[in-house]
């Protein structure tokens, strides 16, 4: 392994190694190839590319969208059909408005990408890797890239189990009707319905069996990118969200180095100077942070403000469709649905959550738990500044007034059961 020393006395790792590093554990990479997933590319001239086969699944999507309106005033008289035709659309329309997002925020979706990226990799590159204080007889193994490597593994697993999760959702949601309709026609059932995976107003049913290949075609390509478009959006955000986390873990530890140990109480330039450096590093991560959260806060906040609301009228809608007469695979894709829309909602008030309690030291954390005893008045001063600025905690809003937490993701489902518990009345 080669080693070379930075102007401050401090062991950096070799740039060969570290590009190979970055090439391997890239979060920014990752998530870059989500968004390619469902046809969209973020142009170096601040422009967005859309592929062919992406526009045609969006015009199918906004098709089924409409055809699921036009079926909903059609059966208003029915109670069960209204709940069935609102629990999907509100699924459907939030794919709508998170796909609207991406695209119309590509610009600020793109800097907090460079941001993240750039950042890493000045980490890795240019600042302090593995720091040995020889002279002072003091040692601090602290390494950036193994906190880099720590939350881009914890975004592996993420994206990896909500990819599945999803995935397995669909294919048992799009499945299910199929498998009604043959059982129907094994017991001998002629009292069906030609099965749809999403419910709809469906004019050419009756007209050719073409016009109904074609309506399920487009239905089984509409549920498909919505998924995308939901696993794109949800990884994109979280992702972002498990670097902010995973940075102000890296910043808290790294400061607390601030002053080495603590073994050597005699003043030394060197170690005036690598104090001053590591502050200056420390405010530079701190301040890009809560530039970040600022810039995903705004994101999120509108998008999560409508869907905290639906998802509360989503939930209660599907307890009052387990209490009527359904069958099996009607059962099973239900409750695929409803643990879809339930994980959806912790994974968000979860790491809202870390975002909130990773963001704000406390006393004995951080600057505050640096060997200070070994530094001159001036740097005291301004470890003192730094550690007052990361008390600050930083946290998402879902609409003007809503927390992005989990005492929020408690309220929602106590909110969804009172409902439920007014309509069973």
């Amino acid at each position: 392994m080669k080693w070379k020393k930075n102007k401050y006395g401090s062991r950096i790792v070799s740039t060969k190694k570290d590009n190979e590093f970055l090439q391997k554990n890239n979060l920014v990479t990752m998530i870059t190839h989500r968004i390619k997933n469902i046809g969209l590319t973020f142009c170096v001239s601040d422009g967005i590319k859309i592929h062919w086969l992406a526009i045609f699944a969006i015009i199918s999507f906004v098709l089924t969208q409409g055809l699921q309106i036009i079926g909903l005033f059609n059966a208003k008289d029915d109670i069960d059909k209204v709940f069935e035709y609102f629990s999907v659309m509100s699924f459907c329309g939030m794919g709508i408005l998170k796909l609207l997002s991406l695209c119309r925020n590509h610009k600020q979706w793109k800097i907090l990408l460079d941001n993240i990226k750039q950042l890493e990799k000045t980490q890795c590159q240019n600042e302090t890797s593995n720091v040995e204080y020889e002279s002072d007889g003091e040692n601090d193994t602290f390494t950036f890239p193994s906190y880099i490597e720590s939350y881009t593994k914890k975004f592996k697993i993420v994206s990896t189990v909500l990819s599945r999760m999803y995935g397995f959702t669909a294919i048992v949601y799009i499945l299910s009707p199929f498998a009604e309709f043959t059982l129907l026609i094994m017991t001998g059932n002629e009292d069906y319905e030609k099965p749809h995976v999403l419910p709809g107003w469906a004019p050419f049913d009756s007209r050719s069996f073409v016009g109904y290949l074609t309506n399920v075609a487009v239905e089984i390509i509409s549920v498909t990118y919505c998924v995308l478009v939901h696993i794109t959006f949800d990884l994109t955000s979280i992702g972002v969200m498990i670097f902010i986390c995973g940075q102000f873990s890296l910043i808290r530890d790294y400061s607390s180095n601030i002053g080495g140990s603590g073994a050597s109480c005699t003043l030394s330039k060197r170690r005036e100077d690598r104090a001053h450096h590591r502050i200056i590093t420390c405010h530079k991560i701190h301040c890009l942070l809560m530039n970040t959260c600022d810039e995903l806060g705004k994101q999120l906040q509108n998008i999560l403000g409508v869907y905290f609301s639906v998802a509360t009228l989503t939930l209660c809608s599907v307890a009052v469709r387990l209490n009527s007469e359904l069958s099996r695979m009607e059962l099973a894709s239900l409750l695929q649905f409803m643990c879809a829309t339930l994980t959806q909602l912790y994974l968000f008030c979860h790491f809202g959550h870390n975002v909130l309690h990773q963001s704000s030291i406390g006393m004995g954390d951080g600057p505050f738990g640096a060997a200070y005893w070994c530094l001159s008045p001036r740097i005291r001063q301004e470890l003192v500044i730094l550690g007052m600025g990361m008390m600050m905690p930083r946290y998402f809003k879902a609409g003007p007034f809503i927390s992005v937490d989990l005492p929020s993701f408690v309220q929602v489902l106590r909110t969804a059961y009172s409902y439920y518990a007014v309509i069973r009345k």
